[in-house]
């Protein structure tokens, strides 16, 4: 069976999200986790969280329910069935009905990161952020083989977060992800948007929380 989003709001992030998304990786898969039911009377919220290129898994957030927890199905053919209703109207007393095709659950590279838990260490100015982003590029514009940037660059820590005895490490390859899914403001956005990143870790997941999204890393060595 197909499965199904019913879409309360949040739409047309989503589809900046995912243009991002398969922009980068036209094969990249996304998961849906219900992390509210609506019981406690707010919307429902789902994550959405996309496969990168870049070894760590990104996520955004709409308002909604999905058929079954924790489906995955293809970015494509997500962003396709966004951009084929009229997503901006979506309310929670009239949602709009998604099919997103056939499940894809093999194609997801391992488990996700735990939905709660995780502890604030740091808040990064998105000034920090957009010039580590820019000497990356410039490195790797200087680097880069056939088969894409160098692992030395992008395992490279450029960030060190400690708070008491928590202590996690940003790796290049977290703030390259950030950029070029466009989860950091441009010095156009609202000045009602913030303008830092939060940095928190769980166990052996780190995560950096942008303004228009997140991503996570794991310190071991396979992503998930």
């Amino acid at each position: 069976m197909d499965e199904i989003l019913m879409l309360y709001g949040g739409g047309a992030g989503m589809v900046s999200f995912l243009a991002r998304v398969t922009g980068i990786d036209a094969s990249a898969m996304v998961r849906l986790r219900q992390l509210s039911d609506g019981s406690d009377g707010q919307p429902p919220v789902v994550d959405v969280f996309a496969t990168t290129p870049f070894e760590v898994v990104a996520a955004r957030r709409l308002q909604g329910t999905v058929s079954r927890d924790g489906a995955v199905v293809g970015a494509d053919t997500m962003l396709a069935a966004l951009n084929a209703t009229d997503f901006a109207s979506a309310t929670a007393e009239a949602p709009v009905e998604l099919n997103l095709g056939r499940p894809r659950d093999p194609s997801w590279p391992g488990a996700l990161p735990p939905a709660t838990g995780f502890k604030l260490i740091d808040n990064l100015p998105v000034d920090v952020a957009r010039h580590l982003a820019d000497e990356g590029q410039k490195l790797t514009r200087q680097f880069s083989g056939p088969m894409g940037p160098p692992q030395g660059l992008m395992n490279q820590t450029v960030i060190t977060a400690e708070s008491g005895e928590t202590s996690v490490e940003i790796p290049m390859r977290m703030i390259f992800a950030c950029t070029n899914l466009g989860f950091i403001p441009n010095f156009a956005a609202p000045m009602d948007v913030p303008r830092h990143l939060r940095i928190a870790g769980l166990g052996r997941w780190v995560r950096l929380d942008a303004p228009f999204g997140s991503v996570y890393h794991s310190n071991r060595l396979s992503l998930f």
